[in-house]
């Protein structure tokens, strides 16, 4: 037998110490001195005295402090036995990559870029079951904002609060995301990787090229997210206007895929344009059928049984019994009728 939380079993040596010594009290009285209280009992003929007996009153004791042992026992989940369970691992990683540059505000896509992106994502871990999913913020610079995990609260939590603010540097740094996301999916050679880009621009550079082969290499497939439209729309800036440029003429940013394009296809995954709504959930379905699907782990478990139910269950039944005991007697009102004779 073994205790899932043997220190439970430590709060049950109380109510058996307390019985004992109780026990062992009573007896010593017993032995010294015969009881000098007496317990009357009467009938319409007879009135009989004995003395007062403890033994009910003992029993009382017994049976709630077996009945708090047992629960004790119970709470330390005692396991005795082996159950053999099949256990099935899905291993897929998905790291979602929002663009935080300023540009994301333009509503060209309603209600803005930015908006629309977090919709997306909100849209996708309702679909989602089981499998894991980080989070990159990046603009100027990137980061992992939330690691790979099954806890999809953790994302659904911070992404309302998610702004170009939140990023120290303006622009659409590739090389910076790309290096993040290579060391945030996890070392398992078997696990399907999707990165999936959700941006407006193009990389301020090509320093991010020789990072497709590591890319390949850890067997990561990119779908990029095209938000935005060709025709573009104006940004607006902190106080109000619209983002110039340096000879003061407001900026107009349109969407520029090609990077998207490019990294999809380097990876064998997919690029979509967003300006519409798209269903990321089976677009990623779609981009496993055409390679090769997520690999179905099926192992067996061994694990010993949860046997606390035979400690439980008699403890609430002692339990329930003492409590029942513990409840005064109303006598039975009856109605008495006195006859006066005269002489």
């Amino acid at each position: 037998m073994k205790f899932a939380e043997p220190w439970y079993l430590i709060l049950a040596a109380g109510p058996l110490v307390v019985l004992l010594w109780e026990l062992l009290l009573q007896k010593r009285r017993h032995d010294v001195a015969p009881s000098k209280i007496l317990r009357g009992e009467a009938s319409h003929a007879t009135v009989r005295l004995q003395r007062a007996d403890s033994r009910r009153r003992h029993s009382k004791r017994i049976t709630l402090c077996l009945g708090l042992a047992l629960g004790c026992v119970a709470a330390a989940r005692p396991q005795w036995g082996r159950i053999e369970e099949p256990v099935f691992d899905q291993s897929r990683e998905i790291l979602l990559a929002i663009d935080l540059s300023r540009s994301m505000l333009a509503p060209d896509v309603k209600p803005t870029r930015l908006d629309r992106a977090k919709l997306l994502i909100q849209s996708l871990l309702e679909r989602l079951a089981g499998e894991r999913v980080g989070m990159i913020v990046f603009s100027g610079t990137a980061f992992l904002q939330s690691p790979l995990s099954a806890d999809y609260e953790i994302l659904r939590e911070f992404l309302p609060a998610l702004n170009p603010d939140y990023l120290p540097e303006g622009g659409t740094n590739y090389e910076a995301l790309l290096k993040t996301a290579l060391t945030a999916f996890s070392d398992q050679g078997g696990a399907d990787r999707y990165l999936i880009i959700l941006s407006d621009g193009e990389a301020n550079d090509e320093a991010w090229k020789p990072l497709l082969d590591e890319i390949e290499e850890k067997g990561v497939r990119i779908i990029g997210l095209g938000i935005g439209t060709p025709d573009g729309a104006m940004i607006p800036d902190t106080a109000g206007g619209f983002v110039k440029d340096d000879r003061g003429a407001v900026v107009l940013s349109r969407l520029e895929s090609r990077t998207l394009q490019t990294l999809a296809e380097a990876s064998k995954g997919q690029y979509v344009d967003a300006s519409s709504w798209v269903d990321l959930a089976e677009l990623i379905q779609q981009t496993v059928e055409a390679g090769k699907r997520g690999e179905f782990r099926e192992t067996n478990q061994i694990r010993l049984a949860e046997r606390f139910q035979w400690f439980l269950a008699p403890s609430l039944l002692l339990l329930a019994w003492s409590l029942c005991r513990e409840f005064p007697v109303k006598p039975t009102p009856r109605k008495a009728t006195l006859k006066l004779e005269t002489p």
